[in-house]
C-alpha cells in the first residue's frame, strides 16, 4: 500500500508526523549528576496514536472504521479497483509482541478457559516444559482453531464492509497494518514507517509452538507459517509479532525543538493548508440487539425467519403442495413425504395469529428442516425452504423507538420525512416523499431507500432489497442462508450498531456505517435503549 499512495500526500503525512514527535525533547525529565549538574536526557520521539490515525485520515482521505475487536482503523479507497483496510498501530522498533484482537465473550461463552485450565494442570503435574507442550498441544490447537476462525471470519466482514454489494470481481481489497515504529531513548531520533500484510490465520498450515512459559502454560503461541501469534488467556487477548525491522518501507529523521510555545504559535500555518473536508453535522446510532442481547426475530435483519408469503386465495398454498408432491412423489419413500405434506398442511394452512402461536409453527419448521437434513436432497430442500420462509434475503434496518425518533427530528431523512397522520402510525407522505439515497461506508455504495411501515420503525430498499439483504447478511455478518443473526454472531464479529450521518454538504447522501458501541459508556448520539444508561 505504501508504495502506492500519493507522494505529495506521503510527505505531509510525514510533515505532521515528525512536527508532532519534534515536541518529545521540550517533555524530558532533568536528573542531577554526581555534581548535581543539570543533564537533560535524549527521549524517544513521542507518536500519538490517536493523533496518528487522525493524521492518516486526513492526509489520504482515509475514513474512520468504528468496529471492536478488529485492528481495522481506517479504509481507503486508492482507486475504483483497489481498496484497502489498514490497522494503524504504533510502537518502539525494538517493542515485542503487539495486541491485535480480543475475544473476551466468545471466550468466555465457548469454554476457552477451561480447555487451558486443563493444560495448566497438566503442565503443573509434569513440571517439564517440553513434556507439557507435547501434552498441551491438542489443548492448544483446539482454542487455536477457534481463535482462527472468529479472526478470519472478522476479516471476511470487514473486507465485504469496504467491498460493496455491488462491487464486481475486479475490485480487489487487501488488508494491511500501517505501523509507526519510533526510535528507543539514547538512539538518533527516527520514526521507521512499516507495513505488513494482514493476513487471514492458514488454518491448514497451524503449528502450536509451545507454551509461553511452564508457569504460565495457560498462554502458548502458534504459527501458521506467515505470522506469529501468541494467545493470553487472562485477557483473552491475541498478540502478533509483527517483525520490526523486517517490515520497514521507510524511515523519517526527527528534529527536537526546544521551544515548544515557539512551535505552537506558529502551527497554524502548517494545519492551515489541510482541507477540513467534510464535516458530520448531525448522527444518530443505535444497538442491532435489544437491551437482552438478542436481535428481533422474524424482521429486520431476520426477515426472511418469518411466516411464509405465499398468497391464500384460490387455494394457491393447496395447489403448491400438492404440486410439490407429484413433482418429487418418485424419489422419497412414502413414509417421508407423509412426513413433509404434514408439516407443509400444518404450516401453509393453519393459522398462527399469536406470538406463541408462531413459536409453534417455528417449531414444525424446524421439525421439517431437521427431516431435510436426513434426506439429503438439495431440490427438495430449496423448494420446500421457498414455501415455508420469506426470501432468504429479505431484510430491512429497523430504527428503535422510531415515532419519538421521528417526532423529535422531523427532517433527519429529509424534509417532513418523519411526520405522520394526525392520530395514527401511518406516514404522512407518499412514498416518492419519503425516499433518500444511503451511502454505505466504507464501502461507497449508494442504495435508494425509505422509510417505512408503521410509526416509520424501517430504513427499506426500494429495488434492491435482495442484493442489500445478500451483502449484509451473506458478507457483514458471515451467515449462512437461513441463518438467523444472533447477539451472540454480533459478538463474534465486534459489530453491534448502526450509525447514520448527515454532511456539511447537502447533496451528500445520508451514510450508514457498522460500528461497535461500548454499553457502558455510549455515544453521545446514541437511541434506543442503550441511551437510557
Amino acid at each position: 500500500m505504501w508504495s502506492e499512495l500519493d507522494v505529495h500526500k506521503k510527505e505531509k503525512y510525514r510533515s505532521l508526523m515528525t512536527n508532532f514527535a519534534s515536541l518529545s525533547e521540550a517533555f524530558s525529565q532533568k536528573v542531577e549528576s554526581e555534581k548535581t549538574l543539570e543533564i537533560s536526557e535524549s527521549v524517544a520521539p513521542i507518536v500519538n496514536s490517536k493523533f496518528q490515525e487522525t493524521a492518516f485520515q486526513r492526509t489520504f482521505g482515509a475514513i474512520g472504521e468504528d468496529i471492536a475487536n478488529t485492528s481495522y482503523d481506517v479504509s481507503l479507497k486508492n482507486d475504483e479497483t483497489q481498496k484497502y483496510l489498514v490497522g494503524i498501530k504504533s510502537f518502539g522498533i525494538h517493542s515485542g509482541d503487539q495486541k491485535i484482537a480480543q475475544f473476551k465473550a466468545s471466550s468466555v461463552a465457548d469454554g476457552w478457559s477451561i480447555i487451558l485450565g486443563k493444560a495448566k494442570s497438566n503442565a503443573e503435574i509434569l513440571g517439564d516444559k517440553n513434556l507439557a507442550d507435547k501434552e498441551n498441544e491438542p489443548l492448544y490447537r483446539e482454542v487455536a482453531m477457534k481463535i482462527a476462525k472468529l479472526r478470519n471470519e472478522r476479516i471476511a466482514s470487514s473486507k465485504e464492509l469496504i467491498k460493496g454489494f455491488d462491487a464486481s470481481d475486479t475490485v480487489n481489497v487487501e488488508a494491511v497494518y500501517h505501523v509507526l515504529m519510533p526510535s528507543r531513548k539514547g538512539e538518533s531520533p527516527q520514526i521507521h514507517v512499516g507495513e505488513t500484510d494482514y493476513f487471514p490465520i492458514d488454518v491448514e498450515n497451524i503449528e502450536i509452538l509451545g507454551s509461553t512459559a511452564l508457569r504460565n502454560s495457560a498462554n502458548f503461541k502458534f504459527t501458521d507459517g506467515k505470522h506469529i501469534y501468541k494467545y493470553a488467556d487472562a485477557d483473552s487477548q491475541l498478540f502478533m509479532n509483527f517483525h520490526n525491522k523486517e517490515i520497514i518501507v521507510d524511515t523519517w529523521q526527527v528534529e527536537y525543538v526546544a521551544d515548544a510555545f515557539s512551535y505552537f504559535e506558529n502551527l497554524d500555518k502548517e494545519i492551515s493548508e489541510l482541507s477540513t473536508g467534510l464535516q458530520v453535522t448531525e448522527s444518530v446510532s443505535w444497538m442491532i440487539a435489544n437491551k437482552h442481547g438478542d436481535v428481533e426475530e422474524s424482521s429486520g435483519y431476520n426477515g426472511f425467519d418469518g411466516g411464509s408469503k405465499l398468497s391464500k386465495v384460490d387455494n394457491i398454498r393447496e395447489k403448491r403442495i400438492n404440486s410439490f408432491k407429484m413433482k418429487y412423489k418418485n424419489e422419497i419413500s412414502e413414509a417421508d413425504m407423509n412426513f413433509i405434506i404434514s408439516h407443509l398442511q400444518d404450516i401453509l394452512l393453519k393459522s398462527y395469529p399469536t406470538k406463541e402461536d408462531k413459536k409453534k409453527m417455528k417449531q414444525i419448521r424446524s421439525e421439517l428442516r431437521d427431516k431435510l437434513v436426513v434426506i439429503n436432497n438439495d431440490k427438495i430442500k430449496k423448494d420446500i425452504f421457498a414455501l415455508v420462509y420469506r426470501p432468504v434475503s429479505e431484510m430491512y434496518i429497523p430504527i428503535p423507538e422510531s415515532r419519538k425518533f421521528h417526532d423529535n427530528n422531523p427532517n433527519f431523512f429529509g424534509k417532513d420525512v418523519g411526520t405522520f397522520k394526525k392520530g395514527t402510525k401511518k406516514l404522512a407522505l407518499d412514498k416518492d416523499e419519503r425516499t433518500f439515497e444511503l451511502e454505505f461506508l466504507p464501502s461507497g455504495n449508494v442504495i435508494t431507500v425509505y422509510i417505512n411501515q408503521d410509526d416509520g420503525k424501517s430504513i427499506q430498499s426500494i429495488n434492491k432489497q435482495g442484493i442489500l439483504g445478500e451483502w449484509i447478511l451473506r458478507g457483514v455478518f458471515q451467515l449462512n442462508e437461513y441463518e438467523p443473526l444472533t447477539g451472540e454472531r454480533l459478538n463474534e464479529l465486534g459489530i453491534n450498531a448502526v450509525r447514520l450521518m448527515k454532511f456539511n454538504n447537502d447533496s451528500r447522501r445520508i451514510g450508514l456505517e457498522f460500528i461497535w458501541i461500548d454499553t457502558e459508556n455510549p455515544p453521545k448520539d446514541a437511541i434506543g435503549w442503550v441511551s437510557h444508561f
